[in-house]
């Protein structure tokens, strides 16, 4: 089964906040793959070398999905107003992206792992799969 990791997981695995265990753990749980909205996210902020090598580190055995389609882009456009409830700017600007994960997580049957529950309100407008990682 395929997976990929949101933003917020490895930002935390990043910071030390999620266990590293439990990272390796989804490797053997999951065919991990990379989405290249997720890595745009997280690459976009990275402020110093440091940073950099470790996100290199962290990702560079991991394969990439290929990048979300022109319908992909169509749909999200589409149902951003729908799943955020209206016509905020900013808000629609921040729902895209995820609203590009799901897409890429359908689009592939693969498994979205996050820790972020508003994947929940896109469920339901897009079928994908997520498995939630719930801290203790």
């Amino acid at each position: 089964m395929l997976a990929f990791f949101d933003t917020n997981i490895y930002i935390d695995y990043l910071k030390g906040l999620f266990p590293a265990e439990t990272y390796r753990e989804y490797f053997q749980k999951y065919i991990i793959r990379m989405c290249p909205v997720v890595y745009q996210e997280l690459i976009r902020c990275i402020r110093s070398e440091k940073i950099r090598k470790k996100v290199k580190r962290a990702t560079q055995k991991i394969l990439f999905l290929p990048p979300p389609s022109n319908s992909m882009w169509v749909q999200a456009g589409d149902l951003a107003a729908k799943v955020v409830g209206g016509f905020d700017e900013l808000t629609l600007e921040k729902i895209q992206n995820d609203l590009l994960i799901a897409l890429t997580a359908r689009e592939y049957g693969a498994f979205l792992i996050t820790q972020d529950h508003h994947f929940q309100r896109i469920q339901k407008h897009i079928s994908f799969k997520i498995d939630f990682f719930l801290t203790a």
